[in-house]
């Protein structure tokens, strides 16, 4: 360790996870390195959709237009339509707002979606390259694409850690006070501490179970194909082929997903084959690249982290989804907030001995709870039934079309109109969350009714034209004085300050965000979820204490 570069945080995996981790350390000065096996962000599609609560991070990060810039023009309509094939019947059709119409939405706290920031759908290949960047500013972060961790070790001081440089074979020696794992399901880091996955592994359905082949496309041809209303992604439904496509740039790029029947094997060829059969007839269209990945997991880590507290795992190393409803990239991003803080916190030196052991406390329900909507989704889909007469033209046909499009109306709204999934994130029980007599907020997939118990997403509020209550709030620990209260709040600054915990003081007036919070003063976290709120406070030196993992220190 004498030659060794040292540095606090070693982040093994440049997705999401490791990316937000390395931004989240780096606005806040904290030394770390990031390594990744490939040489530059993906060019291939993966994720669809940015959930809003992924879009707020993104806000409170401070490039949520930058992200929101990426993707389909303003005006492209963002439906979601079942077909029997693309080129024939259409059987359902979910109306799905443009860019523009969500950005002029305006949500409330009373809408249905209480958000200053609507979901966005776009390419995770495009999101990534925005991260890259992001995450590249900052002078404390050294991020290193086209490194790979080989191995490392790690006890109760810190982790030592042998990076490759891949393109040359050079070897170096990184010592870090932490390193997180970020590194995919076949994760070095997961494997080094002994961690298994728990849960359901290679389920088998109709659909969304076992392989599945992707295809990368330029077909501007498919509008014709599908003179109606354009979507934002389109399925084909039938008994011998089920796939959906994605548009990608709202122009002639598309990305098409099929199950792979047992014993086929991939290539361009087989694609087209595929694509044919989903569309139900020929049209001229250019791949541009295959992959293949495999759906019907429901896995979780058994543990987050090791012993010691210094390795983490985020991301898919830390949880693997059968990618309905898009939770896993927003799991990833969540989860990676959430443990950002902390690690700075412990790396200032305001950090308690308990903090760093609440995030497997407040993340690893969440990852159960998600993967457990993911998992859902697919049963819903994968196993539908499909009468034999679904594509007859026929009197059967057309009522086997209509019912079909019921069932498929009612899972897609059960599979996207999932407010709760997005805002219902709840850390009640939390060690560092301060405890408030009564039954807990019901967790809802599809409903969500904000409010500020300790654990909860603080809830959104417009205090100006465009600037939302979370615009507001500080970059670490924020005190909220609302309505027209006169509290004396020195003696939670002061017990801050003793600790040297970053604190920001901000005075909201006016009833409504009063009622909305239902609290004189709330305490909220860097991650904008509620920490305590009150009236009065009994004693700020035990609140401060609690919150930042010092209890009984």
């Amino acid at each position: 360790m004498a030659d060794a570069q040292r540095t606090n945080v070693l982040i093994a995996g440049g997705g999401p996870a490791g990316l937000i981790t390395a931004i989240e350390l780096g606005r806040r000065g904290i030394g770390c390195v990031l390594v990744e096996d490939d040489a530059g962000p993906p060019q291939f599609p993966k994720a669809n959709a940015t959930t809003s609560r992924s879009m707020e991070h993104y806000r409170r990060l401070g490039f949520a237009p930058e992200i929101r810039a990426l993707g389909m023009p303003a005006d492209y309509s963002q439906d979601i339509t079942y077909f029997t094939r693309y080129g024939h019947h259409e059987i359902a059709r979910i109306r799905g707002r443009s860019r523009r119409e969500a950005e002029t939405a305006r949500e409330t706290a009373h809408s249905r979606w209480p958000t200053p920031e609507p979901l966005h759908r776009t390419q995770q290949m495009y999101i990534e390259a925005v991260l890259k960047r992001q995450a590249e500013q900052w002078p404390a972060v050294d991020v290193r694409f086209g490194c790979r961790l080989i191995d490392f070790a790690s006890d109760a001081e810190g982790v030592t850690a042998r990076i490759e440089e891949i393109a040359t074979g050079r070897i170096s020696m990184l010592g870090s006070k932490y390193l997180v794992g970020c590194d995919g399901p076949r994760s070095i880091v997961r494997t080094a501490l002994g961690i298994e996955y728990q849960g359901w592994a290679n389920e088998a359905r109709d659909f969304m179970g076992g392989r599945m082949l992707a295809a990368y496309l330029r077909a501007p041809a498919f509008y014709d194909i599908t003179p109606t209303r354009r979507s934002w992604q389109y399925w084909s439904i039938n008994r011998a082929c089920r796939a959906f496509t994605c548009a990608v740039d709202g122009e002639g790029l598309f990305v098409f997903h099929a199950q792979m029947p047992h014993g086929a094997e991939p290539s361009e060829t087989y694609a087209r084959e595929l694509i044919t059969q989903a569309t139900g007839r020929e049209f001229p269209f250019e791949v541009i690249a295959t992959a293949t990945w495999t759906a019907g997991f429901t896995l979780v880590a058994e543990r987050y982290t090791d012993s010691h507290r210094r390795v983490f795992l985020a991301g898919d190393a830390a949880h693997l989804f059968t990618p309905t409803g898009g939770q896993g990239y927003n799991t990833a991003v969540d989860a990676a907030a959430n443990l950002g803080w902390k690690l700075a916190a412990m790396c200032q030196g305001w950090g308690g001995p308990r903090l760093l052991a609440s995030y497997e406390t407040e993340r690893k329900p969440i990852g159960h709870r998600n993967t457990a909507f993911a998992r859902a989704m697919a049963d819903s889909i994968g196993r539908m039934a499909l009468p034999a007469e679904l594509e007859d033209d026929s009197a059967a046909g057309v009522a086997a079309r209509v019912a079909i499009g019921q069932q498929l109306t009612d899972h897609c709204s059960r599979e996207f109109d999932i407010p709760g999934i997005h805002f219902g994130v709840f850390y009640g029980g939390s060690p560092i969350v301060w405890t408030e007599k009564g039954a807990a907020p019901a967790d809802d997939w599809h409903h969500y009714t904000p409010h500020a118990t300790p654990g909860a997403r603080a809830p959104h509020w417009w205090v100006d034209d465009g600037v939302s209550i979370f615009d507001r709030f500080g970059r670490d620990f924020t005190l909220l004085k609302l309505g027209s209260s006169q509290l004396d709040t020195r003696a939670i600054e002061g017990a801050a300050a003793a600790r040297k915990v970053p604190l920001s003081i901000v005075a909201i007036r006016g009833n409504d965000a009063r009622a909305l919070y239902a609290a004189d003063l709330v305490l909220i976290r860097p991650d904008h979820h509620v920490a305590w709120r009150g009236n009065r406070v009994a004693d700020a030196e035990q609140l401060m204490t609690r919150v930042i993992g010092a209890v009984g220190t």
